[in-house]
């Protein structure tokens, strides 16, 4: 529902929102009132967002919701000033650090724009690797259905490799 939130924040659900909302919904294979919900969510109907994350800020999953709800905001290439301000909202809600929500989005903006080079950007490997350093250092685990580049599955695949190996240094 949260991701969903994002996607319509900036009050126009882009086709490449939606194929990822769909994806996620099969992967998780989520029950049609479900999928229902999240639609609505989606389209016209802002779920209760403050309950969800209040449920969602004891767990585990802190980390890799935000990074959920980043990708879900990247899907269409541009981060829109709607989507940064409910995604900072969100954050201060699951008491995420301002500094751990800067490292996040400058990752998650970076592993987008360097999807599409063939040479390493410095500015980019910079911002991938703060962020590597951020996770490992507060321990989150990657969750198998975190994307970490929603634009690029063979990006998303190098980045998963490049951070398990920086897991185990």
């Amino acid at each position: 529902m949260l991701v969903a939130a994002v996607a319509a924040s900036d009050e126009e659900l882009h086709p490449d929102e939606l194929e990822l909302l769909n994806r996620w919904m099969k992967e998780f294979e989520l029950p049609s009132r479900y999928k229902r919900a999240v639609l609505a969510a989606a389209y016209d109907e802002p779920p209760n967002i403050d309950k969800i994350q209040r449920r969602l800020s004891k767990t585990d999953l802190v980390y890799s919701l935000m990074l959920d709800m980043m990708g879900m905001a990247m899907a269409d290439g541009v981060l829109m000033d709607d989507e940064r301000i409910l995604l900072r909202d969100v954050a201060d809600t699951l008491e995420i650090d301002p500094i751990d929500f800067n490292i996040l989005i400058e990752f998650v903006h970076s592993a987008h724009h360097a999807s599409f080079l063939s040479n390493p950007e410095p500015l980019y490997e910079h911002n991938i690797e703060s962020a590597f350093e951020l996770l490992k250092h507060r321990r989150v685990r990657l969750f198998a259905h975190t994307l970490l580049c929603v634009v690029s599955p063979e990006f998303d695949r190098v980045l998963k490799e490049r951070w398990f190996a920086s897991q185990t240094d």
